[in-house]
């Protein structure tokens, strides 16, 4: 009893499975299958695209299908009857397993399945990324480099057919002629480059039977399968009044993949022919352009026939599609062979192919891109951590650094303050000792009145000589801390010249010739009158110094190039040597022998007004006849005052006048 309760539910659950196992069994038998020949490796990107794209439409449609995916692996066109081979062990096959579909992806593939020579009854045969135009594949014994089959128009081959369909490219070879001969019609020859595959070889037979209606242009063939240097050297040989169309260029004589660059390696070989293309090969890279497919993916069209047959249980609305064609051109090739958009047909289409390659691979760019940046990341977090490592040493040494200029500067600082005060000191000492010990003698009741008269004006001339270093020390001590506010007006420059010439009148030595030249009457600039003045008054009182005999001469020059006013104060005295020149705008500065009264700073205010104005001053190099000096003077000088910008220019008011002397 024990046992029945045991065995019992066992048993029945067994009996069960019986029953329904013929049942599960003719219902897998009797689902229907869908078979994808491919001619190459499925995983390539545009047969894994269309098969990916189509399983989406049979599932969207409902269409109650098994999809079984296959590859010939084609490459050589001298496999091409294994090919058939394989084609026919595989329907074979899948006609055991309910075959409703067959599509052929890739020419070889579907040339094939033509050249099988038997159909499969009642399944629908669809082809698809393969052209109009093809060939029937050589028997086994034929010699696939001499072979010269004759073109065959699969379209009219299919209409008689019921179930045959899909999508069709057409390669129109009279567009392209006549594309050729609307840009260069001096072409008397047209070269056609195929390679040694399925598509090379049905390409040339059409191109042989399509230049029928071309007599007057000599066809010339560049074949790889005559060898890659044989292609290349009739390549090289063709002649001047030539141009090529570009079929494929894939495959070599012994079934190997070109490099990637072998066809612009061909191209080079002649590159002063014109390349079209009718195929879309080399367009972006070596062709101009040429009338071509525009590609489809087909893989809508065909699950919407497929899922017709299932509403309708008929077959013969299946049918073929025709991509559309259009003229496509390399905008950079257009610019490079100077052809206009304008002599181009109607409805030509020009890319940026550059552009359109990185849309084009813009997912493996970013992929690239991301795989920089993380690598980017990771040699910037070991970089942060060997430089947190020597991060302490570093500073140490910064601060070390910091500590060792901050104590040079320091000790440069305070030479320059001694020296400044030792110069001041020694300056200041002179006309105060003068000051001092005359003031002293004049105390005596035994000085005479023409001695006192005398010590008299040794007193107040060193008084002056005192005033003027003191206030040339606090000029130049502002203008180099800024202090110093400029007032800038529209000035009359020739009579703030004619000005300083009276101002500086005294300060000439007896026998001295004062000259004024000026190519006009008037001349108006933006800038101080009153810092100006002192800068001419400065050279003119240098001048008068060492001027003994001979003229001291104040030009005005109008440079209308430099848009400046070229201010010099020229002298006969005894000249400063060219090493020096640069010397004597140095503050306290004098020549070795000059024992001439002065501060030592009226030079270095001239260059300090010079540069705050935006000018020049300079010793001119090539005067011979004693010193030159030039201050130039920008004439359209920008004031920025409250805010505002306020603009001088110069206005010539004569012409030619004499130069006037003084």
């Amino acid at each position: 009893m024990s046992a029945d309760r045991l065995f019992g539910p066992i048993l029945r659950f067994l009996a069960c499975c019986m029953l329904l196992l013929p049942g599960s069994l003719q219902a897998e038998e009797s689902r229907e299958s869908i078979l994808v020949i491919s001619s190459y490796n499925p995983d390539t990107r545009r047969m894994s695209s269309f098969i990916n794209d189509f399983e989406r439409q049979i599932v969207a449609q409902g269409v109650p299908c098994e999809i079984y995916v296959e590859t010939l692996e084609c490459k050589n066109i001298g496999d091409a009857p294994q090919w058939i081979s394989q084609t026919d062990n595989l329907l074979s096959r899948y006609e055991n397993r309910g075959l409703r579909a067959v599509i052929l992806l890739g020419q070889e593939a579907w040339s094939s399945f033509v050249s099988l020579g038997r159909f499969p009854q009642g399944v629908m045969c669809f082809s698809c990324f393969a052209s109009s135009n093809g060939i029937m594949l050589p028997p086994r014994d034929s010699s696939v480099i001499c072979w010269r089959p004759p073109t065959v128009d699969y379209r009219s081959m299919a209409d008689s057919l019921a179930g045959i369909g899909g999508m069709l490219n057409r390669y129109d070879i009279r567009r392209n002629v006549e594309l050729i001969r609307s840009l260069y019609p001096e072409v008397r020859n047209v070269a056609f480059v195929s390679d040694n595959t399925y598509g090379g070889i049905s390409l040339q037979a059409l191109v042989r039977e399509e230049w029928k209606h071309f007599p007057d242009l000599k066809l010339v063939l560049v074949d790889s399968r005559e060898g890659e240097e044989q292609a290349h050297a009739a390549y090289a040989a063709l002649p001047p009044r030539s141009a090529v169309l570009l079929g494929t260029w894939r495959v070599g004589r012994d079934g190997e993949y070109f490099m990637q660059r072998s066809l612009a390696d061909l191209v080079q070989e002649n590159p002063n022919i014109p390349v079209f293309s009718v195929t879309g090969t080399g367009i972006g890279d070596v062709a101009l352009g040429g009338y071509v497919p525009a590609y489809e993916s087909g893989a809508a069209l065909i699950a919407s026939q497929i899922r017709e047959y299932y509403r309708t249980g008929r077959i013969d609305s299946t049918h073929f599609h025709m991509s559309k064609d259009r003229y496509l051109f390399d905008s950079r090739k257009l610019s490079e062979w100077k052809i206009a958009e304008y002599a181009l047909p109607r409805g030509s289409i020009v890319e940026d192919t550059v552009a359109a390659k990185l849309t084009k691979y813009s997912h493996y760019i970013e992929m690239l891109v991301s795989g920089i940046v993380l690598l980017v990341l990771l040699l910037v977090f070991v970089a942060w951590l060997f430089l947190r490592t020597r991060r302490l040493k570093q500073m140490l040494e910064e601060r070390e650094g910091q500590l060792v200029v901050a104590r040079e500067r320091a000790e440069e600082s305070d030479m320059l303050k001694s020296a400044f005060l030792a110069n001041m000191s020694h300056e200041i000492r002179t006309p105060m000792n003068a000051i001092v010990g005359f003031s002293s003698l004049m105390q005596s009741e035994e000085l005479t009145q023409e001695e006192r008269a005398e010590y008299c004006a040794i007193v107040v001339n060193n008084s002056e000589m005192l005033l003027t270093l003191l206030n040339d020390i606090l000029d130049i001590s502002s203008l180099e801390c800024g202090k110093i506010r400029f007032n800038y007006a529209s000035e009359d420059v020739v009579q703030v010249c004619q000005h300083v010439i009276m101002t500086t009148a005294h300060t000439r030595q007896e026998g001295v010739e004062m000259r004024f030249e000026c190519p006009v009457e008037s001349f108006r600039i933006v800038t101080d009158a009153h810092r100006l003045s002192q800068v001419l008054i400065n050279l003119l009182t240098n001048a008068g110094k060492f001027t003994s005999r001979g003229s001291i001469t104040l030009g005005v020059e109008i440079d209308g190039e430099g848009e400046e006013v070229l201010f010099s104060v020229a002298d006969t005295g005894p000249g400063i040597p060219h090493d020096k020149q640069d010397m004597v705008f140095n503050r306290f500065e004098k020549l070795d022998g000059n024992k001439k009264k002065g501060t030592g700073l009226g030079l270095a205010i001239c260059r300090q007004i010079a540069v705050i104005v935006g000018g020049r001053i300079w010793v001119d190099p090539d005067y011979t006849q004693g010193a030159r000096f030039v201050f130039a003077h920008p004439v359209n000088l920008v004031v920025h005052e409250d805010g505002e910008n306020r603009e001088g220019g110069g206005i010539l008011t004569a012409q030619n006048p004499a130069k006037p002397s003084i």
